[in-house]
This record gives C-alpha cells, sequence and structure tokens, in this order.
C-alpha cells in the first residue's frame, strides 16, 4: 500500500507498506524455501527534464525465512534496512503504450536472527551488507482503467546475493495490470520469476494499493 503527495509541479513525497510472499527453488542443494517480506519505505521523486524523474528511498523491512533440505530444515527471521537512488525515463511509444527505463544503485544492511536447525545445530546471529544495481525496462499499455505491464530487469551486487554460491548478477522478470479505481487511487497484481539464477529458483506474487493526494 503506497501514499504520495505532490509537493509543487515537479516533486512528489511518498510512503509504502508491502508484503511479499516468495517460493525459491535451491537447484544445486536440492532443496526449497519460502520467505515472507514485510517492508515499509519513504520515497521522494522529482522530474528532472522531460520524461526524466530521479528518485531516492529509504526502508525497512523483516523476513520470515523457512528453508527445507533433505537432512535439514531451518526457520528464522531478519530485519534489513535500504537505501535506493536511481533514474527512470519514460518514453511515449504510442497513446497507450508507455516504456520506461530505470538505473537503480541499492544498499542493504542486515541481520539474521539466531536459531537452531531442526537437526539441533546452533546457529549465531550474523550481520551483512549488499549493494547492487538495477538496469531495466518496462512496457504499459493503457485499456480504459486497466493497465497491464511487463518487466525485465538485470541484477549486479558486489558479492554473491546468497553467500558462497556464484550468483552475483541475475535477471528477474514479471508481469501484471493496475487498475484505477479512480483517478487518484489505483490496485496493481504482480507475478514474476528470475532466470540465470545459477543457485536459486524464485518466484514470487504480490499486490499494491496506492492512493495520491
Amino acid at each position: 500500500m503506497g501514499l504520495s503527495r505532490q509537493l509543487n509541479e515537479k516533486t512528489w513525497l511518498g510512503g509504502a507498506i508491502s508484503y511479499t510472499d516468495s517460493d525459491i527453488r535451491y537447484k544445486t542443494l536440492n532443496g526449497n524455501g519460502d520467505i515472507e517480506t514485510a517492508n515499509v519505505s519513504a520515497f521522494v521523486t522529482r522530474n528532472l527534464a522531460w520524461g526524466l524523474y530521479g528518485n531516492a528511498s529509504i526502508g525497512y523491512g523483516r523476513l520470515d525465512i523457512n528453508n527445507k533440505f533433505p537432512t535439514t530444515q531451518l526457520d528464522t527471521d531478519a530485519d534489513y534496512t535500504t537505501a535506493a537512488l536511481g533514474l527512470t525515463q519514460y518514453i511515449p511509444l504510442s497513446q497507450q503504450l508507455m516504456s520506461s527505463f530505470n538505473a537503480r544503485y541499492t544498499h542493504i544492511s542486515s541481520n539474521t536472527d539466531s536459531f537452531i536447525t531442526n537437526a539441533g545445530q546452533a546457529v549465531g546471529s550474523s550481520d551483512s551488507t549488499l549493494n547492487y544495481i538495477t538496469l531495466g525496462a518496462r512496457l504499459d499499455y493503457k485499456l480504459d482503467k486497466l493497465t497491464p505491464f511487463v518487466h525485465l530487469d538485470w541484477q549486479k551486487a558486489s558479492r554473491e546475493f546468497i553467500q558462497n554460491t556464484s550468483d552475483d548478477d541475475y535477471f528477474s522478470y514479471g508481469v501484471g495490470a493496475n487498475y484505477a479505481i479512480r483517478p487518484e487511487t489505483n490496485i496493481s497484481f504482480s507475478i514474476g520469476s528470475v532466470f540465470d539464477k545459477r543457485y536459486a529458483n524464485e518466484t514470487s506474487v504480490g499486490i499494491n494499493l496506492s492512493h495520491r493526494f
């Protein structure tokens, strides 16, 4: 759920609360996982030039992690903070079709709680940081109140996204639709996945309600 307010002709300020449920299949370890994420964030967006927008955001989130492997099962929590800077360029292709291209830098600091596996092994808490860039493209096709969209992104990190693996870059993609309940209120649905991720496959679904005032 997101709220935003236009401060002047070029600047918007807002915040969002989100929830995501992701299913993961660990290919090399023959296991699977379920990660539930709750996140709150604040952002500012500014129109820099024709169709070009700059944005910055900060956020805090909480993860509920449940992983199952052939001989081990673990359930733990983690919290994290994020800071991001980005640029988005919008290019209309027709009256109904809009394309956009984005570049973003993100920093994440996280802390994973200590836990005990089902085999009785104690694992201590740990801290980690991750920096990565995202380059992406998106198409939106407006059909009256309904606007389907598709997107493709490439992520490249300063280290492996999951430690002790070789996955420091991968592609993510998704499809979804926005529905305008009112001119200032929208609800969106999306489903996404990844490819070229050698260690794990992921699938996620999301729903978002946003309001401008």
